[in-house]
């Protein structure tokens, strides 16, 4: 897995399985798989950020063609799967956070920010519209899984520096911080993704910290990911344009308004379509970002696991937290390549 890194785009190791391109066609960076990617050129976050190395997502199976091995998935409840942290559903109660629901994606996400350490935040997904797509129990493959996210976030620096969700580590493993400081916790990611990790879902960051979520379309495959820029009339190298004022970084919202022209931006406050900055992780003459999926290329149905990486290109809005917005340079595009195992279960 890929560390935090130095700044802007930055490969700084693990498997390359994406890029960013410009308008020659020449690679800008290239993108790691188990690497999180944001922003538009101003980013000033260290990237990539480090996704949890140890989450697991369960869907179900809903139809089965025999013949062409076509599935189609569909989400699974915590009853089904025992656990709040597995299932794949909205609507679920989260004991951990109170008042938020819908299945949780992962473990808590640090995003440490060595340039600005204040600005760390630590992120908490939850699954806001029921999971659903296809794959095939043939190929391994995996042509669509549909998981929106609503990405909660804890702007946690101020306090908690470049260790922003608390971590669940020592002997016995214990919560080091936040609200259930010295409670007993089972870590669930690597102590070696970094020093801001293990996180565990036992370890919640603190609820005053939270300044709000993010709408994420997360629509993750096995296959190629592309998205390309437009040069609209306030910007040009716009990948996930929103309405907003033409010379400030500021949106209509919230809720954001997403649009591809200014023509979709009927209040005459917010009149164009825009960034916050032009281009794509710290790369502002950005024309094209292209990830790049791994199916399993086995047959799923055996029970046993098979290697696989699922990919997904996506846009970010603002959150309207000065702090947050500024830093991520938000909204923005998003990137991310999730390596791990594909398996059948009876």
């Amino acid at each position: 897995m890929p560390q935090v890194g130095t700044g802007g785009c930055a490969n700084t190791g693990g498997t390359t399985i994406g890029t960013v391109k410009d308008d020659t066609g020449a690679i800008l960076c290239n993108l790691a798989a188990g690497g999180l990617y944001f922003g538009g050129a101003g980013v000033g976050v260290p990237l990539p950020s480090t996704v949890p190395d140890q989450g697991s997502s369960i869907t179900k199976i809903s139809s089965c063609n025999a013949t062409t091995g076509a599935l189609t998935l569909a989400a699974t409840t915590d009853t089904d799967t025992g656990s709040n942290r597995t299932c794949t559903a909205a609507g679920v109660i989260n004991p951990e956070y109170p008042g938020k629901t819908g299945c949780l994606f992962g473990p808590p996400l640090p995003i440490p920010n060595t340039n600005s350490a204040a600005t760390s935040t630590c992120v908490v997904n939850r699954i806001s519209t029921n999971a659903s797509g296809a794959a095939n129990c043939k190929d391994g493959s995996t042509s669509l899984l549909s998981l929106p996210l609503a990405s909660d976030i804890y702007l946690t620096g101020p306090t908690d520096g470049l260790i922003p969700c608390p971590r669940c580590a020592g002997t016995p493993t214990t919560c080091q911080a936040g609200p259930n400081t010295g409670q007993p916790c089972t870590p669930a990611d690597s102590a070696s993704l970094g020093a801001a990790y293990p996180t565990s879902h036992d370890c919640p960051p603190a609820a005053a910290a939270f300044v709000g979520s993010l709408p994420i379309g997360f629509n993750l495959s096995s296959g190629t990911q592309t998205r390309n820029s437009a040069d609209l009339s306030a910007q040009p190298f716009v990948f996930c344009g929103f309405c907003g004022q033409e010379f400030a970084p500021n949106f209509q919202g919230p809720p954001a308004v997403p649009c591809t022209s200014d023509a979709q931006c009927t209040n005459t406050t917010f009149p164009k379509c825009r960034q916050r900055t032009s281009g794509a992780f710290g790369q502002g003459p950005a024309r094209t970002i292209t990830e790049n999926g791994v199916p399993a290329n086995a047959c799923i149905s055996d029970g046993a696991k098979h290697n696989s990486t699922l990919v997904s290109v996506f846009c970010i809005p603002p959150a309207f937290n000065a702090t947050v917005d500024s830093a991520a340079d938000l909204p923005g595009p998003g990137a991310v390549g999730l390596p791990g195992q594909a398996q059948f279960l009876p």
